[in-house]
């Protein structure tokens, strides 16, 4: 199976966008060759990686994080401070239930959303890792099967209340999630979206395996394919991409 190592940024300043990333998390953040990282003191989320490289400008992300924060208005205005840029507040209704979250952008214009979750861990912390796709539950079995996760059990009567207000059923089954075991972070949360497909992504998400060649042949008779395989300092790792496009790497 694949083990989440890192999130990646590819980024022009990865000093300059470590500490941003630090400071809204409550991360430490370290010199790592001519690539800088953000690891959580507590062990507990998710590390992240900041690479010097290459990205296209995108509108509509093809993968982003949700950040979970204790008070939304307040980190809102926190992050503005940090560096980071306002894009919008939405709220999502379906039937009586209801939403509310911010798209922000670091100083990059890497995007992320910032949100207040009911029973949450109080701390800042990366919720979710997003997708957006055209077949939720497709790219999320395809994740869930490549990483062993189980798929977030979404409670029947939570659905019902939907088809009782008349949703549509495309809009029922408009998102999927498949979780860590042991209730760990980051899910990965799967939305029916429209997304840009830019020649380099701004955030990929980089996996350790034992047994790199294996994992590869497994990945692709899943629906994966390779992109190339590289040779760095102390590791050969291979460029990958999911059903739907997204890429990441096998190391």
């Amino acid at each position: 199976m694949l083990r989440l190592e890192h999130i990646t940024f590819s980024c022009d300043d990865p000093a300059r966008l470590a500490e941003f990333w630090g400071r809204l998390l409550d991360y430490e953040t370290a010199a790592a060759g001519e690539s800088w990282v953000a690891t959580d003191p507590g062990g507990e989320g998710i590390r992240l990686l900041f690479n010097r490289m290459a990205k296209s400008q995108t509108i509509e992300l093809p993968i982003h994080v949700d950040v979970n924060v204790p008070d939304r208005e307040a980190e809102l205005t926190r992050i503005l401070k940090l560096g980071g840029h306002l894009v919008a507040t939405k709220t999502h209704r379906m039937g009586d239930f209801e939403t509310t979250w911010t798209v922000m952008r670091d100083p990059e214009k890497n995007g992320f959303c910032i949100e207040t979750l009911e029973n949450a861990p109080p701390q800042r912390h990366i919720s979710n890792v997003t997708f957006a796709c055209a077949e939720p539950r497709e790219l999320g079995r395809f994740w869930a099967n490549a990483l062993g996760w189980p798929d977030e059990d979404m409670d029947a009567g939570f659905l019902q209340q939907f088809r009782d207000a008349r949703v549509d059923e495309r809009q029922v089954t408009s998102f999927h999630l498949v979780r860590q075991p042991e209730g760990r972070r980051p899910r990965f949360l799967f939305q029916r979206r429209e997304k840009s497909r830019p020649e380099f992504y701004p955030i990929h998400l980089d996996f350790g395996t034992d047994d790199r060649e294996a994992e590869i042949e497994r990945l692709t008779s899943a629906g994966a394919s390779v992109v190339e395989t590289k040779v760095g300092t102390n590791i050969t790792f291979t460029v990958m991409r999911d059903p739907e496009g997204n890429p990441f790497c096998v190391g």
